[in-house]
């Protein structure tokens, strides 16, 4: 049985986090840190903190099986962009263990009740160009590049 928990540990988040961040540092190290635990609880300390931060647990058979992280995201109205909400999905992991039982799929849908819920209808996420599993699950799902960025080393 898969269910969702508010969280609020941020001990428990970091546990989860740890996979993420090793993949993270493993394919780009130039840009990523290796996994440090009692950075990553303080971390997420300061993030449960905020109003508009939140987070879900994903329990299956009452084990932690992975998390979810998201915010709520506005743009101000400017002279060349409207004004906006989003729900901007910061970090998804599931465990490898738990991967293959449509937990990913089941976190999106979460989220994207959450969102309306909160009468916000775009959701907005991004993943490293060598993720490759990210890129198919979110397509999958049925979300779009809307933009790129792009980058050159200059030295």
């Amino acid at each position: 049985m898969i269910d969702f928990k508010v969280a609020v540990e941020p001990h428990i988040l970091a546990k989860l986090n740890k996979p993420v961040q090793e993949l993270h540092c493993q394919r780009y190290p130039e840009f990523f840190k290796a996994f440090n635990e009692e950075a990553c609880i303080d971390f997420f300390k300061r993030q449960l903190a905020k109003p508009n931060w939140r987070a879900y647990l994903v329990l299956v058979d009452n084990k932690n099986a992975g998390y979810a992280s998201f915010f709520i995201k506005e743009y101000q109205e400017n002279l060349f962009r409207k004004s906006y909400k989003s729900l901007y999905v910061d970090q998804v992991s599931v465990l490898s263990e738990f991967k293959g039982m449509g937990i990913g799929k089941q976190i999106m849908n979460k989220i994207e009740e959450e969102a309306l819920n909160l009468s916000i209808n775009k959701i907005e996420l991004a993943y490293w160009e060598l993720n490759h599993e990210a890129r198919g699950f979110y397509e999958y799902l049925g979300y779009t590049t809307l933009s790129r960025i792009s980058w050159k080393n200059l030295v």
